[in-house]
C-alpha cells in the first residue's frame, strides 16, 4: 500500500452566497491515524491540512500565518496573522465528512489512496462577530505527471 503521493487539490468554497474554486498541486500522505495534505496556496503561503476521523486542522505558514480547527458540534479558537493585521478566529463546525472511492476502502477509517473528498460546513467568528457561513469541499486526486 502506498501511503503518500503527488496530488491535485481542488478546493471549492461557498461563503455567503458566493462560490470560488482553486486548484493546487501538492502532496498527500498518511501517518498513524491521520491523513495529511500539503500544498502552496501562493508563492508566499503554504498550507498543511490534517484530517483524523471527526477532526480537521488547517495551518498556513509564510506570508499568511493561520490556524483553524474543526470538530463537528464544537467551537474552536484559531488565529490569523499577516503583515497587515492579526486577529483571533473562532470556528463553529456544523459538519465534517470524508468521502472516499478507492477500492478496498470499505470499512477503513482512512482511504488508502485518492480520490477522496473532505467536506465541512462552519460559521466563522472574528473578534466575536460572525464573519460568515462557509461550506468547503477539498477534493484530492492523484497527480500522475512526473
Amino acid at each position: 500500500m502506498n501511503d503518500s503521493g503527488k496530488a491535485i487539490i481542488i478546493i471549492e468554497s461557498k461563503a455567503n452566497g458566493e462560490k470560488s474554486t482553486h486548484k493546487h498541486q501538492g502532496e498527500w500522505f498518511r501517518k498513524e491515524r491521520s491523513l495529511y495534505i500539503r500544498y502552496a496556496e501562493s508563492e508566499e503561503t503554504r498550507a498543511l491540512v490534517r484530517y483524523s476521523p471527526g477532526e480537521l486542522y488547517i495551518k498556513r505558514s509564510g506570508g499568511v500565518q493561520s490556524e483553524q480547527h474543526f470538530i463537528p458540534g464544537q467551537a474552536r479558537q484559531g488565529t490569523y496573522r499577516s503583515a497587515l493585521t492579526t486577529f483571533e478566529l473562532e470556528t463553529r463546525t456544523r459538519s465534517l465528512t470524508l468521502q472516499a472511492k478507492a477500492p478496498g476502502d470499505s470499512g477503513a477509517v482512512l482511504p488508502s489512496r485518492p480520490p477522496f473528498t473532505l467536506e465541512w460546513r462552519y460559521e466563522l467568528y472574528v473578534s466575536e462577530q460572525m464573519s460568515g457561513r462557509f461550506h468547503i469541499r477539498l477534493h484530492i486526486q492523484e497527480d500522475h505527471q512526473l
